[in-house]
């Protein structure tokens, strides 16, 4: 798929006609921002979120009474960096990404709009949502948690975000443009984020990594951008806290990206010119024509029909490239990574399970929760949107086969995320494999289907699909870190800490690290009973809510109703 048309633009503008076009494209594309939760929730909600979390945990600490310094301090430069990268290269990358598969940009290249306005709406928005989650994470550590903020150094701090951010655009430029799909995109650029963000000071305080960890952190900018905030919030220092050094990685950084980029969208223009599309289309005809071919030529069995829909439910997981990152390789590197970073992965914890065990257990639950929770239900509500689940009405699949060839292609998905974290956590750290892992499949199993059926359960209350991925994502990951997923022995506020019973979650983490733990009797079947009250319940709300369409608010439903002509005065 081509980003730019065939033909370049010829039109001239005055410079002053120009600007306004920039600005008018910023403004399109905040606008088009706000109507997409995911991002906003990734990009602005996501950063906060942590902050907020891990400063209520422990960040109040209070380091020096005399001039009120408390650890939050050292907190927040990690949690501003980590929203100024959110903000500009993961949304400029995905965004770019998207607009390409779907032919807008394309579109836009037979405008007259110049291509700079076109790119430089898109960094502008992201310079506005760079700004804004560095700004909502400072004020929410000056306003709650006592943080400080030296006068000395405030144009340092603004310089900072607006070169940081022009860098990390470039590079997301490039990256959207050197990957051919958005899946595939969303998959790469969180999965140099986050695991840089664990190996450049973001999102711990004074631990120790391994010194080969460190130099790997310090060859990307996204250390040398979290040093510049920490020395420009550091309250001991003197100085205007601009420091040329860490400036100049940050630069180079974002002229490769913008030199990449550039000879990208350049190959891709002269690709267009030279391509033709008659060969091509006959061929997807012809292979078309060959899905015509009925399969089968009795009625299938119930027994088939459900085989069927695991397997497609599989198909659909395994091949959205950003659901395999975030469901099974992301879990699978935080295996790796969270211990190592927090001295080691052989290191005894009181239960009598080491570190990395520890993280295995929970990192098993945290990818049976991503796949089952988030991403199969969102799969479901996209066939719901295109119109996929109704027209299985007139077909043989009944609704319950449907349900529960999706739940246990779920499940398939889950148990290889399982596997994959107990052979690394088997040949990483001792014991490799402990007594307890029958137990703990049979554990993770049930929190799977438990997961499966309540994500099922929210979707029927929410109708678009990105709408569900908002809700599911944004409470499984404040849950997350209150139930000793990411975050293990920090003392809770007590409601906090009741809230974290609550929901299964908690649960699941808990018996898998139980159903493990050397002193283990087996199953926690207190845990586990808890786990399958929340799948009923869910499956109750399921019976009664379940439809292959959106279900409508009264509003719509009465505009819909409405006659041709009231529907029209109404406007």
């Amino acid at each position: 798929m081509t980003a730019v048309a065939a033909a370049p633009h010829t039109s001239h503008h005055a410079p002053g006609a120009e600007a306004g076009m920039l600005w008018r494209q910023t403004r399109h594309e905040l606008v088009t921002l706000v109507r997409t939760p995911i991002t906003l929730i990734l990009s602005i909600g996501l950063p906060l979120l942590f902050f907020v979390l891990l400063s209520a945990l422990i960040g109040n600490q209070v380091l020096d009474e005399t001039n009120g310094v408390r650890l939050v301090q050292y907190l927040a430069p990690g949690m501003a960096s980590f929203g100024v990268v959110m903000a500009t290269f993961s949304f400029l990358a995905v965004g770019l990404a998207e607009a390409r598969a779907t032919g807008v940009v394309k579109r836009q290249a037979g405008s007259p709009a110049p291509r700079w306005v076109l790119i430089g709406g898109r960094m502008g928005a992201a310079l506005v949502l760079g700004l804004t989650s560095t700004a909502l994470v400072i004020t929410a550590g000056v306003l709650f948690y006592d943080l400080i903020v030296p006068s000395r150094s405030v144009a340092a701090i603004v310089v900072t975000l607006v070169v940081a951010s022009a860098c990390f655009s470039a590079l997301g430029l490039a990256l959207a443009m050197a990957l051919p799909t958005m899946q595939l995109t969303l998959a790469v650029s969180n999965g140099v984020v986050i695991p840089l963000a664990f190996i450049s000071d973001m999102f711990m305080v004074g631990g120790q990594m391994p010194p080969w960890l460190a130099t790997i952190g310090w060859l990307f900018p996204l250390k040398h951008l979290t040093a510049l905030f920490a020395d420009a919030l550091n309250p001991y220092l003197t100085g205007s806290g601009f420091e040329l050094d860490h400036l100049a990685v940050i630069v180079l950084w974002g002229l490769a990206g913008a030199i990449v980029a550039t000879a990208l969208l350049r190959r891709d223009r002269d690709r267009d010119t030279s391509l033709g599309s008659g060969a091509g289309a006959d061929a997807h005809t012809r292979a078309r024509s060959a899905d015509a071919v009925p399969r089968r030529t009795a009625a299938p069995s119930l027994g088939a029909l459900l085989l069927d829909q695991v397997r497609h439910a599989q198909s659909i997981l395994w091949r959205d490239a950003s659901a395999v990152f975030f469901a099974v390789a992301f879990p699978v590197v935080l295996v790796a990574i969270i211990p190592a970073v927090n001295g080691g992965g052989d290191q005894i914890m009181s239960n009598g399970l080491s570190l990395g065990t520890f993280y295995a257990a929970t990192m098993a639950v945290y990818g049976a929760a991503v796949t089952a929770y988030v991403n199969m239900p969102q799969g479901v509500a996209e066939d719901r949107e295109r119109g996929v689940l109704k027209r299985t009405g007139g077909t043989p699949l009944p609704a319950n086969a449907l349900i529960v060839g999706r739940v246990a292609g779920a499940l398939g998905v889950s148990l290889v995320t399982g596997l994959a974290i107990a052979v690394l956590a088997g040949l990483a750290y001792r014991p490799g494999w402990p007594s307890g892992m029958p137990a703990a499949v049979v554990t993770l199993v049930i929190a799977t289907v438990c997961f499966a059926v309540v994500g099922l359960a929210v979707m029927t209350f929410v109708r678009s699909a990105q709408a569900v991925v908002g809700v599911t994502l944004g409470t499984l990951l404040p849950l997350a870190f209150i139930s000793d997923i990411f975050v293990v022995g920090a003392s809770f506020p007590p409601v906090v800490e009741a809230i974290s019973w609550l929901f299964p979650l908690r649960h699941a983490a808990r018996a898998m690290t139980e159903s493990i733990a050397p002193a283990s009797s087996g199953l926690a079947w207190g845990h586990l009973a808890v786990l399958l009250a929340w799948t009923l319940a869910g499956a109750v709300v399921l019976v009664l809510r379940y439809r292959p369409e959106a279900r409508e608010s009264g509003h719509t439903a009465g505009r819909r109703n409405l006659p041709q002509t009231a529907r029209t005065s109404s406007r």
